[in-house]
Formats: structure tokens, C-alpha cells, sequence
């Protein structure tokens, strides 16, 4: 997919072959509907999540083989977010303002891993728009299968990371934008930080970066990570663009097929990112006081 054009939603088939469904419409004047309709929506998507997440766990008709759907709308919807729903598509609709995604002002921090887990929930269409100096969505330890798909994260008030993650397995950020909105930064440390521990399957695919610091945070060593990819993506950040902690050829992340503009000076041709070369193949970056632009591995000069 050309990251010139908007994301594509991927088609889910009937949501009602395959689970059950919920409304969500942050215009609603209150929280008094059952969710089952537009016209009986949720004000809220912690209460639409909520009721997904329980319905999900039903045992009378073998619910938990399926996946529901929350369908949400609203103009910039005000919510902290501290659960999600367990094999849940969360799937925005309508617009806010001149955008084509459904708004989520707020900060949320994930709560730490209970016998009530959120495995495999989707966000599609979603805008987060970062209102504090803080990470925009935060992810602890063994909450799996968390995927970002057709996002957008937008950097306001200095915000600090737009995902930040933990051992958190089978993770997707794919066809997502990660913007500094109108403040010009973006954010502050890095886009998306992937933190110590062990982390297999993630994916980081076709996304656009602007970040005032690291594009990716990289931190699992390469004992801890097995199949991770970054694959495709453009950035424009003032550190480095990729930041991986790669020391050996076993195991880590891979890099392919990425674009990275950075403020880093790269005249030194190991400047402006750093990854196993052993595991990257095609990867282009252009930085100040050197060569327009430099492969990466870099190909020795004759």
C-alpha cells in the first residue's frame, strides 16, 4: 500500500457471523443505552469496551471463539482508557473535524496484567491525540496481540512516546501515522517504545513517523526478541530513526525496506540509526553534514 494514500480498512467479513456488536456515539448526551444500536449507543467506549470484553467470555453459546466489534463515532471524544477488550475490534467511524477517524483525547495507561486480560484487541481508524506530557498509550507486560491498524497519533502538549509497550507478544502497528499535530515537535523521546523483556511476533509496517526523538525505541536484546520486524516505514526524526539493542546475528529485530530522515549528523556513515546490519537489508537514510543519502547496511565505496 502506498503511504500516500489513506489507510484501507481490512475487511472483516459480517461482525454478526463472527460476534456480537456495539455502538458507541460520544455525542450522546448520556450513558443510559444498551449499545446495540445508533440510536441506543454508549457514550462512553470504556462502557462499550466493558461490555464487549464480558460478552466475549460468555460460555452458553461458545462465545469466546469469536470476535466482537464496537463501532465508535463522536466529535474528539474526552476518555482515560485503562481496559480494553479481550478479541475486539475496536473500529472507528465517521469523522472529527477534517479527519476520517473517530478522535480519543486522552492519556491511557493499560492496567497491569489480571486474571481479566485483553488479548487480541484491534483498533482500526482510531485517532489518539496525546493531551499531557505522557506516553499516549501505555501497555504492560503480557497483554498480547495488541494491534494499531489504519491510526493515527497525534503529539499534543509535548507527549512523550505515542505507544510505549512491555512484553507484549504478537503486537501490530500497521498503516499508522504518528504526527506532531499542530505543535510542530512531535514526540519528545520516541514515537513508540518497545521496553526490556521478551517480546515475539511484533510488527512495526507502513507507517509514517514524526517524532521530535527516537522513531523506534528498540530495547529487547536480541535473546529476547524473536521474529520482530520493522518493515517499510518513513520517518522524519530529530535522533536517530531506528534504535534497536542488536549486538549479535541470532536473534533481534529486523529492519527492511525502511526510509529515515534525521536531523543526526550522518557524514559518518554508522551515524543516524543503530541496528544489527547482519539483520537489515535496503534500508535508505538521509542526515545533515553528509552524503544526500546513504544505504543502510551501506555499501563500501571502490
Amino acid at each position: 500500500m502506498s503511504l500516500i494514500n489513506p489507510p484501507i480498512i481490512p475487511t472483516l467479513g459480517n461482525a454478526e457471523l463472527q460476534g456480537d456488536i456495539f455502538y458507541v456515539d460520544g455525542n450522546k448526551v448520556n450513558d443510559g443505552g444498551d449499545g446495540k444500536s445508533w440510536a441506543s449507543a454508549y457514550k462512553l467506549l470504556a462502557t462499550g469496551l466493558a461490555a464487549a470484553h464480558t460478552d466475549i467470555g460468555r460460555s452458553a453459546d461458545r462465545q469466546w471463539a469469536g470476535r466482537n466489534t464496537v463501532y465508535v463515532k463522536g466529535d474528539a471524544i474526552e476518555e482515560d482508557l485503562t481496559k480494553f477488550a479481550e478479541k475486539t475490534d475496536v473500529i472507528g467511524v465517521g469523522s472529527t473535524n477534517q479527519h476520517t477517524h473517530t478522535r480519543i483525547d486522552g492519556t491511557h495507561v493499560l492496567e497491569a496484567t489480571t486474571e481479566d486480560t485483553y488479548h487480541g484487541c484491534r483498533f482500526i481508524n482510531i485517532e489518539f491525540y496525546g493531551s499531557s506530557v505522557a506516553s499516549i498509550v501505555t501497555i504492560p507486560a503480557d497483554q498480547n496481540g495488541i494491534q494499531f491498524i489504519g491510526c493515527k497519533f497525534s503529539a499534543v502538549d509535548g507527549a512523550t512516546f505515542g505507544i510505549t509497550a512491555t512484553q507484549s507478544h504478537d503486537m501490530r502497528i500497521v498503516d499508522c501515522v504518528f504526527d506532531p499535530n499542530t505543535s510542530g515537535v512531535g514526540f519528545a523521546t520516541a514515537a513508540i517504545k518497545i521496553a526490556a523483556g521478551s517480546v515475539t511476533n511484533f510488527l512495526l509496517q507502513n507507517c509514517r513517523i514524526h517524532s521530535g526523538g527516537i522513531g523506534l525505541d528498540f530495547d529487547p536484546t536480541d535473546a529476547q526478541a524473536i521474529n520482530c520486524w520493522a518493515i517499510d516505514n518513513v520517518m522524519h526524526t530529530v535522533g536517530i530513526g531506528i534504535d534497536s539493542e542488536n549486538d549479535e546475528e541470532d536473534n533481534g529485530l529486523l529492519v527492511v525496506g525502511n526510509r529515515m530522515i534525521t536531523d543526526v549528523d550522518t557524514s559518518t556513515v554508522t551515524n543516524g540509526y543503530d541496528f544489527n546490519l547482519a539483520r537489515a537489508v535496503a534500508n535508505i537514510i538521509t542526515g545533515t553534514g553528509g552524503p544526500d543519502t546513504d544505504e543502510v547496511p551501506y555499501r563500501l565505496q571502490a
